[in-house]
C-alpha cells in the first residue's frame, strides 16, 4: 500500500470484555484515515472493510468481493426478480475508491440510447456471516447518498442488505432463505426502509411480497452509520425471544422478535444461517414502482438524471461479535 499507509491485519486483534467507549480497530490509509470502532459491547471483529485503504481509482478486492454482472445470476430470474432495468459492471464508471477514501457506486444513464448501468458487490463465500448461540453480531457500514432533488431520483434504488448464502447457486429459494435488508432508499425519499424477508408466499409468516418492513424519516445529509443487530443473547435460549434490531447513528429504529414471525424455520433461516453482504444501487423494480405512483407507471423516467448525485458511498462495512 505504500509508505501513506499502515494496514493493520484484517483479522484484526480479538478485543476481551466489555468496552466503555468505542475501539478504533482499523486507521491509516490514503484517504483521510478513517476509523473503524468497535461498538460498546462487543469484543471483535469478524470483518472490516476500510475503503481508505485502497488506492483511489482502485476497485474493491476480489478476496472480499464478488461483481454482480450483467441483468441476472446465472440461470436465475431476469431483472434480478425485482424488475430492475440496470445492467450491473465492474466499469469504474459505475464503481471505484474515490480520492476521499470511500467506495462510490453510481448508476449512469447512457445519454445514447437510454440504457442505465450501475454496481453490485457481494461478500465472498469465504467471509460469510453467521451468529452463534448465545451471541449477537452486528453488521455496520457507514453510507452517504446523492442529493439530487427527488424528482431527478425517480427508480434510483440504493441498498445496504444481507441474504442467506443459500441462495448461492440456487436462485429460485427466495424468501424462504432468508433476507435481511439493512439500509433501502427509493427515488431520493428523506426516508431508510428496514425489512426482512422470510418464509413462503401469500402471505406467509413475513408477509410476502412485501415482507416485515419498517420506514424510518431520515434526512440524507452527509454519512451515517447503519446497522443490524442479530442478537441470540436471551437467557432463556427460546428462538421466539431472539431479536434482529436495526440502528440509525446508533439509534433504535426497529425491532423483529421472533414470536412476531412465529416460524421457527423462518426465524432459523434469518438468524442461524450463513449470510453474505451486498452494496449495490438498482436502477427501477417493484419497490420504486409501487412508492413512485399509484399507477404502477414504470421508474426511471425521463426526469431521472443518475451519476453523482443519485451515487451510494461508503467508507467501511464491518462485522462486529460480542
Amino acid at each position: 500500500m505504500g509508505a501513506f499507509s499502515l494496514v493493520l491485519a484484517t483479522g484484526l486483534a480479538l478485543l476481551s470484555g466489555a468496552h466503555a467507549a468505542e475501539t478504533p480497530v482499523q486507521e491509516w490509509g490514503y484517504g483521510p484515515g478513517y476509523h473503524v470502532h468497535l461498538p460498546k459491547g462487543f469484543k471483535k471483529a469478524l470483518f472490516v472493510e476500510n475503503f481508505a485503504l485502497y488506492l483511489p481509482g482502485s476497485l474493491p478486492s476480489t478476496s472480499k468481493w464478488a461483481f454482480d454482472l450483467g441483468t441476472s445470476y446465472p440461470g436465475g430470474p431476469e431483472g434480478w426478480g425485482t424488475g430492475e432495468v440496470q445492467t450491473y459492471t465492474a466499469s469504474t464508471d459505475n464503481i471505484v475508491i474515490t480520492t476521499s477514501g470511500t467506495l462510490q457506486i453510481t448508476p449512469v444513464k447512457d445519454p445514447v440510447t437510454g440504457n442505465w448501468t450501475s454496481s453490485r458487490i457481494e461478500t465472498v463465500a469465504a467471509r460469510d456471516i453467521v451468529c452463534p448461540p448465545g451471541q449477537a453480531i452486528r453488521i455496520e457500514a457507514w453510507i452517504k447518498l446523492g442529493d439530487l432533488p427527488v424528482s431527478k431520483q425517480l427508480g434510483i434504488w440504493p441498498a445496504f442488505w444481507m441474504m442467506s448464502s443459500a441462495y448461492r447457486g440456487n436462485y429460485w429459494n427466495w424468501p424462504m432463505v432468508g433476507e435481511i435488508d439493512i439500509l433501502e432508499n427509493v427515488n431520493g425519499a428523506s426516508a431508510a426502509w428496514q425489512t426482512i424477508h422470510c418464509g413462503k408466499t401469500a402471505p406467509g409468516p413475513c408477509n410476502e411480497y412485501t415482507g416485515i418492513t419498517n420506514k424510518a424519516a431520515h434526512r440524507w445529509s452527509g454519512f451515517h452509520r447503519f446497522s443490524v443487530d442479530i442478537d441470540r443473547t436471551n437467557p432463556g435460549g427460546s428462538w421466539r425471544e431472539e431479536q434482529i434490531v436495526w440502528r440509525i447513528d446508533g439509534k433504535v429504529v426497529f425491532t423483529v422478535k421472533g414470536s412476531r414471525v412465529d416460524d421457527e424455520k423462518a426465524w432459523t433461516a434469518l438468524t442461524r444461517t450463513p449470510k453474505y453482504i451486498l452494496l449495490n444501487v438498482a436502477v427501477g423494480g417493484s419497490f420504486p414502482d409501487v412508492l413512485a405512483n399509484p399507477s404502477l407507471e414504470r421508474t426511471p423516467n425521463n426526469a431521472t438524471v443518475g451519476g453523482e448525485g443519485s451515487a451510494m458511498e461508503v467508507r467501511y462495512v464491518a462485522v462486529f461479535s460480542t
